[in-house]
């Protein structure tokens, strides 16, 4: 009897007849969970959390850490997106500023005792989304290439094992037939996946660009596609925001 396993909504096929088939069909659950999230971060505006990293300046004839002496937040208003940043010490402001600025933000001063910036996150330029499309392209190719090693790997392994008389012809090619099939499965989530994210990147400047694309379309509105987050929702941001806030306000015992 075969199971499904539920992996970020979508079922895929988990062959239990067979070791062979089992092992390999686990191996590309595997893949699928790990392509998922990946797709999640690309165009996340998380990424506005790490300006910081890895940035110095000097304070007081030492150079320090920026992130030691300000911190910067996300901030959901209804449909708007917003990075506030705080900064504890003025003796870094300019070179604070000068890093949003290099990030083409926009901010203003709302406060100086503490000091508070606050800018909006603007939609991403033509330059960035491309970068965003090729890293997409890039991430699906892997993908497809890992599911492709499984699927080659396993079936090596049923032809050895059938040459080696560990396992009956009849029940090897019945196991290859079932790693295929999860296979092409896998295959149509990567590619129906990509094609999601590809359209919620360009928004109404999307257009179709292959046959296979024509073909895919229809998928977007079936249910286990429909329920795959690939962009992260305002609600998802705010949930994770409200569990950072409550966890740092929770009373040391």
């Amino acid at each position: 009897m075969n199971e499904e396993l539920d992996v970020e909504g979508h079922l895929i096929e988990i062959i239990e007849e067979d070791s062979y088939a089992e092992a390999a069909s686990h191996r590309i659950s595997d893949k699928i969970t790990a392509y998922i999230p990946q797709l999640l971060d690309i165009g996340s505006i998380k990424q506005f959390k790490n300006l910081f990293y890895g940035e110095r300046t000097k304070v007081d004839e030492t150079i320090r850490v920026i992130s030691d002496f300000a911190q910067i937040e996300i901030e959901i208003v209804g449909e708007t997106k917003w990075i506030v940043v705080d900064v504890y010490i003025p003796e870094i402001l300019e070179r604070v500023n000068e890093i949003l600025a290099e990030a083409e933000l926009e901010m203003r001063q709302t406060s100086e005792d503490p000091i508070k910036l606050r800018g909006q996150i603007p939609a991403p330029n033509d330059t960035e989304l491309t970068v965003m499309l090729d890293g997409l392209d890039t991430l699906a190719s892997r993908s497809l290439s890992a599911i492709n090693a499984v699927k080659g790997d396993a079936l090596s392994r049923l032809r050895s094992a059938m040459d080696k008389e560990f396992i009956e012809p009849l029940d090897a090619k019945e196991a290859g037939v079932g790693i295929t099939r999860v296979h092409l499965e896998a295959t149509e989530v990567i590619k129906v996946l990509r094609l999601k994210k590809r359209v919620d990147l360009l928004g109404r400047r999307f257009q179709i660009s292959s046959d296979e694309e024509k073909g895919l379309m229809p998928k977007l509105e079936e249910e286990k596609y429909i329920e795959i987050e690939v962009t992260e929702s305002l609600e998802s941001v705010k949930e994770e925001q409200a569990a950072a806030k409550a966890e740092t306000e929770e009373p040391e015992e």
